[in-house]
């Protein structure tokens, strides 16, 4: 019988006293077995350690931290004394699906030139509330979501151990907070990626996360990849002021005023343009396509000027009749009248 592959499964923690004994069962009770748990504290204050050392399970190794030096750090150490073939990544306050090694290592078996799979997760809410959260799924579309966030959920991803070493990738402390979506970059150039479309792990969302603690830094970091990567791969130079943009137009829809949506028709224009000097992004003109249609719904005043947003075909293949009718009347009659005075 075929000896199963090692997987090391990494799991940072700090202070996740409330949440790691359900993580951690969740991986010691996968139905794929043969697994090194490799914890890393990171000198955490509360119960945690206590919590992690009451399991007597075998496979799983803590590692103490004396300091707390984040969790960029634990991720690079981990990388470094993992002994297993794939390396797959876990937090402390999750929860995997049963089964979720098992299908990552039967796609990454039968798939050998794919190095990194991840899969869909869904959200654990203090109201009880949830969404499913999906990512882009094929290798194509996972590559041209990068000008866009990172494209796969960090606590779901296995990767081929090999392809890390052989290329000496690892994450780099120079982007805390969005150290994951650096690695997948590079990861890109010499590897493919998939993401399993089904729902793997439950995702907590709580007030203690980066994303809500550190947000601005996730944001410039995060900035600094979509920077490099619109410049190396498109030829797309940015200023700080575009780049911000940039973020805003892709990854958060709010309400705009007749100025804002100004700004982005003509981000929207610059990147286009130079989507098509390449040539080959079609993917990427799509995205930006899609989301500008997003955009659309979110106006909250009117111009005249207002009506060149119509103008282009994506907009009529995508929008309503209806929409684009009432689009055009509010920029017609109500220029000049904020929406909220409108009843």
């Amino acid at each position: 019988m075929k000896q199963q592959a090692l997987v090391s499964v990494i799991m940072p923690v700090y202070n996740t006293g409330l949440y790691v004994k359900e993580a951690i069962e969740s991986i010691l009770s996968q139905t794929y077995c043969n697994i090194e748990l490799l914890i890393f504290d990171d000198n955490s204050t509360d119960a945690s350690v206590q919590i992690i050392t009451s399991f007597s399970d075998e496979r799983i190794r803590l590692i103490k931290k004396p300091q707390q030096t984040g969790i960029t750090d634990s991720l690079i150490e981990g990388i470094k004394i993992a002994t297993g073939k794939y390396i797959a990544r876990m937090d402390g306050d999750d929860i995997c699906h049963p089964s979720r090694l098992e299908k990552q290592v039967a796609f990454l078996e039968a798939n050998h030139d794919y190095g990194i799979v991840g899969a869909f997760i869904q959200t654990i809410q203090k109201d009880g509330q949830t969404q499913i959260w999906e990512y882009p799924v094929n290798d194509e579309d996972i590559r041209s979501y990068t000008i866009v966030n990172a494209p796969f959920a960090h606590p779901t991803v296995m990767i081929k151990k090999q392809v890390l070493t052989d290329n000496g990738l690892t994450y780099k402390k120079t982007f805390e907070f969005c150290e994951d979506y650096k690695l997948w970059v590079d990861l890109l150039k010499v590897t493919k990626g998939k993401n399993i479309n089904e729902v793997l792990l439950q995702y907590r969302l709580h007030p203690q996360q980066t994303i809500a603690t550190r947000k601005q830094t996730l944001i410039n970091n995060s900035n600094k990849i979509r920077q490099i990567e619109l410049h190396n791969q498109y030829d797309i130079t940015t200023t700080s002021d575009e780049i911000l943009q940039h973020y805003f137009y892709f990854n958060e829809l709010q309400s705009n005023n007749a100025a804002a949506i100004q700004q982005f028709f003509n981000w929207r224009k610059k990147l286009l343009l130079g989507f098509k000097q390449k040539g080959n992004a079609l993917l990427e003109i799509r995205l930006v396509e899609e989301y500008w249609c997003l955009l659309l719904g979110t106006i909250t005043e009117y111009r005249l000027s207002s009506l060149q947003y119509l103008m282009t075909l994506t907009v009529w293949r995508k929008m309503s009749f209806l929409f684009m009718i009432r689009f055009m009347i509010k920029s017609v009659i109500y220029y000049r009248v904020p929406l909220s005075a409108i009843k």
